[in-house]
Parts: structure tokens; sequence; C-alpha cells
């Protein structure tokens, strides 16, 4: 079927191909497009070297995303746009980049050189499609296929193993035995990949909609990335609340777990503390006692070794600590979830609680998911009603303290700290007189160490 170019690709096709260098689009906008979706963005490939592409677009800023290996990007009012060379690659430093490059004259030639068979394609408007190794049949039945030989895909470039299971989870393909069978030979290089390379192909992974589906399939690969998880596989859950291994439990919380990075990699990593805490009752049950509190340890070091920023770190290891709430919620522990995590992350956590619910024992479902929408709703009141949920919400402020006596510092913290306490529990109106009186009982009670 003939692909919908945008006309400012169009345009910089034809300035190219003006100038005397044919110019094609390549990789994933050709695949994109043939499976119907709209392209994140579009890559050009150009029998041009950098000085030649910089020649023809004189008038636009550019970026040099990548010069040595042939690639200028040019900054367009629609976005940036990445032209490449036609090239081969010269050999491989450190299983990731390769050390040259030379400049190839046909695009059959730069094709050649790409991952896998869906991404090898080219695309013009006159001249059609471009696809010397099967990757639209490919496309067709829905399989990922390693250009050439396979295992020297994965020796090129580690990340291709990464990308090979992202790509399977995001489209829904399968993978070809002979790719999966090269990348599990390969998995030890992935120890080479940089932290940031690997969290982010693993996060893009995450939220296809076939994740689960492809690291139970591929989990040796998972684990030579992730070795932490490794023990779930190895951990049974001998328990009438479920019915499939810590790992399996694992997956089938992923699946249900909203697709976006913090929430899937929360229900991923949420009973990631299980295998170091197991033990057994006299009921010849098992039991997981503190498994969220080392899970959140486990996962912090985790999540640290990835590099992840800050407060994406914070926020998935809250939803690990705080993922086994008992239901339903007293009002003061409602409130006080809603203070530490605010609207988002408390939704967030109901979330992953009914995923983690629709991974246990199916017949505890209808008992417990019911629970967690009153929680919801429970929620929704308090918010709608602008209730006291922070010492910032409270009417007393630290000034009034001050003026009472209160000396600055963390006494000061404490007290307000202690009001807001009450204030959650329901045995202290948030009205100014009342808290006033309080704090003076507070302090009275104790002048010197309150």
């Amino acid at each position: 079927m003939p692909i919908a170019i945008p006309p400012h690709i169009r345009r910089v096709l034809n300035r190219l191909e003006a100038r005397g260098h044919p110019a094609w689009c390549v990789g994933g906008c050709v695949r994109d497009s043939l499976l119907g979706r709209t392209p994140a963005d579009w890559d050009v490939a150009a029998q041009a070297c950098p000085e030649e592409v910089l020649a023809c677009f004189p008038e636009l800023p550019t970026v040099d995303t990548g010069r040595a290996h042939g690639t200028i990007g040019l900054v367009l009012p629609q976005g940036l746009v990445e032209v490449t060379a036609f090239r081969t690659d010269g050999p491989y430093s450190g299983h990731r980049r390769p050390e040259s490059v030379r400049y190839a004259a046909a695009i059959e030639e730069d094709l050649a050189r790409r991952d896998f068979t869906v991404n090898a394609m080219a695309w013009h408007p006159e001249r059609g499609l471009r696809d010397p190794f099967g990757g639209r049949a490919d496309l067709e039945s829905g399989l990922l296929r390693c250009v050439g030989e396979p295992v020297r895909r994965f020796e090129e470039d580690a990340l291709r193993i990464l990308r090979l299971l992202r790509f399977a989870a995001v489209l829904g393909f399968a993978i070809h035995p002979a790719a999966q069978a090269a990348a599990c030979q390969c998995r030890e290089l992935l120890a080479c990949l940089s932290p940031e390379r690997v969290r982010e192909e693993l996060s893009k992974l995450l939220c296809g909609p076939a994740a689960a589906r492809v690291l139970e399939e591929n989990a040796a690969l998972l684990f030579a990335a992730l070795p932490e998880l490794e023990p779930l596989s190895r951990c049974a859950q001998e328990s009438p609340y479920h019915c499939w291994d810590a790992w399996g439990h694992s997956l089938r919380a992923l699946e249900a777990a909203p697709a976006a990075p913090i929430d899937r990699w929360a229900a991923l990593l949420h009973d990631c503390g299980k295998p170091a805490v197991k033990t057994y009752g006299p009921d010849g049950l098992a039991h997981f006692y503190g498994h969220a509190q080392a899970g959140v340890e486990l996962a912090g070091a985790l999540l640290s070794r990835l590099r992840f920023p800050n407060r994406e770190r914070e926020a998935i290891l809250a939803l690990v600590e705080l993922h086994g709430q008992v239901l339903p919620l007293s009002e003061k522990r409602l409130k006080k979830l809603l203070a530490r995590l605010g609207p988002q992350g408390f939704e967030r956590l109901l979330g992953l609680m009914r995923a983690d619910v629709l991974a246990q024992a199916p017949h505890l479902a209808s008992g417990r998911l019911p629970l967690i929408v009153q929680a919801q709703r429970e929620a929704e009141a308090v918010l709608a009603r602008g209730d006291c949920l922070t010492v910032r919400d409270l009417a007393l402020r630290g000034g009034d303290l001050l003026a009472l006596g209160v000396p600055p510092g963390p006494r000061l913290g404490r007290t307000l700290n202690r009001l807001l306490d009450e204030v959650l529990a329901g045995t202290l109106a948030n009205e100014k007189p009342g808290l006033t009186a309080r704090a003076k009982e507070l302090l009275e009670e104790d002048p010197i160490h309150m």
C-alpha cells in the first residue's frame, strides 16, 4: 500500500534529490506506516555525506546527532529530521557501536547493516518500497527476524537483544527461533550496555501490550539484564492465595497494571523481596513477612544501578513499599496515604493493588476488587471536600506556634506534625481556635521535651 509521507519530509527528499543525492525514508517510519500506525518520527537515508547534506540545507539549523557515523539532524518547524548517509559499518567496538563507517552507493547496502527485517525497508514516493530482506512479509506474519546472521547482529550491538524484546512486546510479534536462540547465546553481552540504555529499552518494553508474554518466553534474557529478579522464578508460593510462583504472579500483575513506566516497573518489582524472606508456618504454608520492605531495598539498588531519576525511583519504591495495604482503609490511613502520595500517586497505588489481586488466585477477586473501588470513591470524596491532609493544610501556621512560645527548629515541626496527626485521626478539628488551644496544651504537657 502507498505510504503517506508528511509534506516536510517530502520537501527534504526533493531537495536532496534535486542536488543529485538519491534519498529514501527508512526504518521505523516505514515499518509503522505499513502497520497502519502514525510514526513518531521520520528518518531519511541519502547518498550524501554530512557535508553534502549541510550544503543542501544552508538555511536550516542543524544538530550534530552522529556526524562521525554519517548523520546530521535538520531542525525543521515540525521537528528534528535525521538524514544519514548510505553506509556500511566497520568492526564494532564494545559490542555497541562501529569503530568506523564506509559510505555506500546504494540503499540496499545500507539496509543490510540493520537489525531486523521489519526495520530494513525503505520507501520513496515514486520508487515505492525497497525490501531486500522480506520485512513486509514478516510484518504480515507478525515475526521478528534478524537481517543476516543473528549471532553476528547481536555481537555487533548487544542493545539489539533488548530491542528484540521491546519490539516483540510493543508490536505483539513472535520472535523467530533463530533470533531467540542467538539472543540467548549472546545474553552475557548485555553487561556491556550503559545502565541508561538498559533502563530506556526496558521501560518501553514493559509498557508494551505483550510485555508479560515476551518476558515469560524470554526470562533468561531479562534475568541477564536484571539478575536481581531471577530468584523470583524459583520462589513457589505455597498458599491458597496464589496459583503461580512469584515470577508468574509478577508477570500477571505487570499485565494487569496501567501501561505507564512507573506503574509497570512497580508491578514487576512489587514482590521482588519475597524470595529473601520466605518462611513456612506450622501448617506447611509459605509466608513472606516483611517482603515489602525487603523489596524496597532490593528494588532501590536495582533502580539506582539503572540510574533512574530520583523522582521516578522514589515513586516506584513507594508503590513497592505500600502495595500490601489492608482494606478497607480507615479514614486516617486513607488521608495519610493521600498526603504522602498525592492524588496521582494514590491512584497508582490502587492500580497496583488491583493488578496484584488480579494476579492472585481467581477466587479472591470478587471480595477484594470492590474494596479497591470503595477506597477510590472515599479518596475522591476526601479530595472533593478539601480535607486537611498535610501540614500546609492546617489552619494554624508555624508563625502562630512561634507566637505561642514554641521555639523554631525541629520542635516546631514536631508540634505541627502532632496536630496534623490528631486532625487526621478525627480527634481534632482543623480550626484555628481549637488548634491553638491544643498547641498550648502540648506546650504545657512537655515544656522542654515536646
